[in-house]
């Protein structure tokens, strides 16, 4: 099984305890699905700053392959992360620097290369969002799969779905009936499967209107909620590309998000 991650790879700072942790939704993903047996690839840019080599010394250590994760001159991509007293994670005006990661533009030979994969998960942040996800065309190609954040859902977002399998989107602060009922007629218009993760409320998915929903893995303690979105597709993704079951995935998907919460930052280093 070949998974591609693409494309931030970034590192988390955390002022409150001096740590510096590699992490990026790519990187947090690509950890998890090495984790579990998949053959990882991460695509993208890095700088060629000191967090750049964080960020290759961690990809190394988990053995995944970044031959197309290219470095170039400048910062790499920064995230500053503070944690409440409940382990979830906040950020302050500024938190974010881009750096490099914004740069990137995905190459004819990155495409190429992206459609030998089985499953490639990006994001909707990416700069070269629309081009990243045309390399499946006409139903033909990975599996691709795309992060939206915690963003607001809107109409404009259905120009996107012709080309996506898989949607994740953190609806924990914006779930109610109405949200619920846009990603389900969503799912009957196109034939991507809406997954909305709800924190400790689990998680909801729809395909063809119909209707899955996940309870959340229990655990005793929450250290750091970073990184278990991206946990919980990786879960979703490797599961599904195997049984082609949603409900089965959205429990793997809990599974493994639930690890994630126990540690600091988006995987142990």
């Amino acid at each position: 099984m070949k998974v591609l991650a693409l494309a931030c790879c970034c590192v988390d700072v955390y002022p409150q305890t001096g740590k510096i942790m590699p992490g990026g939704n790519a990187l947090n993903l690509a950890v998890n699905c090495k984790l579990n047996g998949a053959d990882v690839f991460v695509m993208g840019n890095i700088g060629t700053d000191n967090y750049g080599g964080i960020i290759k010394q961690a990809a190394d250590k988990y053995k995944i392959n970044r031959d197309y994760l290219y470095e170039v001159s400048g910062i790499s991509a920064n995230n500053i992360i503070h944690i409440d007293a409940s382990g979830d994670r906040y950020f302050k005006e500024g938190a974010w620097t881009g750096g490099v990661w914004d740069k990137y533009k995905i190459s004819e030979r990155d495409k190429a290369f992206a459609r030998t994969m089985d499953a490639v998960r990006t994001e909707v942040g990416e700069a070269d969002f629309i081009n990243i996800i045309s390399l499946k065309k006409d139903g033909h190609g990975p599996l691709m799969s795309s992060d939206f954040y915690d963003n607001k859902i809107t109409p404009e977002y259905e120009k996107y779905f012709p080309f996506l399998d898989l949607f994740f989107i953190s609806g924990k602060e914006q779930d109610s009936p109405e949200f619920r009922k846009t990603l389900k007629d969503w799912s009957q218009k196109y034939k991507t499967i809406f997954t909305a993760t709800l924190g400790e409320s689990g998680s909801v998915s729809y395909k063809n209107g119909e209707e899955f929903i996940c309870p959340a893995v229990k655990v005793a303690k929450v250290v750091d909620t970073t990184g278990c979105g991206d946990s919980y597709q990786a879960g979703f993704i490797m599961d599904y590309l195997k049984n082609k079951n949603i409900l089965s995935a959205m429990q793997t998907g809990s599974q493994y998000a639930s690890k994630t919460l126990a540690f600091m930052g988006g995987f142990e280093f």
